[in-house]
């Protein structure tokens, strides 16, 4: 196929549209106008949106928010535990005569009585406002 074969192909297949769109613009001036002032304003707002969209915005640099040190940065060291300190340990179902001993301390009178106020004061302030 050569290259005029097309032209002359495609001359003769939008022809008819062509003249169709003529006769219609003859018969409906008003019309035909306002049809190319909305198709003329949506092209125009589609080149609008791919040049807008195209654009890269550099993003801008807040004063202030860039970290500069003045010396290097130094990680402290960790706090030191004690030698008898224990971090975690695992749990058994039932403790031995040894750890109950170890762990477990008996509390004297004075910290029962201490812990039986704080709790009546505690139940005396919620019930407090109930009638």
């Amino acid at each position: 196929m050569d290259f005029t074969t097309i032209i002359e192909n495609t001359k003769e297949k939008v022809s008819p549209l062509v003249q169709k769109v003529r006769d219609f613009y003859e018969e409906n001036k008003k019309l035909s106008l306002i049809i190319a002032a909305l198709v003329a304003m949506l092209f125009l707002c589609i080149i609008l949106m791919i040049i807008v969209a195209g654009r890269k915005k550099e993003p801008s640099e807040i004063p202030g928010t860039v970290l500069e040190l003045t010396e290097p940065l130094i990680i402290p060291n960790g706090p030191e535990l004690p030698k008898d300190y224990t971090p975690s340990r695992t749990t058994k179902d039932k403790w031995s005569n040894e750890d109950a001993k170890e762990w477990f301390t008996v509390p004297i009178q004075n910290e029962i009585d201490s812990l039986s106020k704080a709790n009546d004061n505690l139940i005396n302030e919620i019930t407090g406002a109930a009638p």
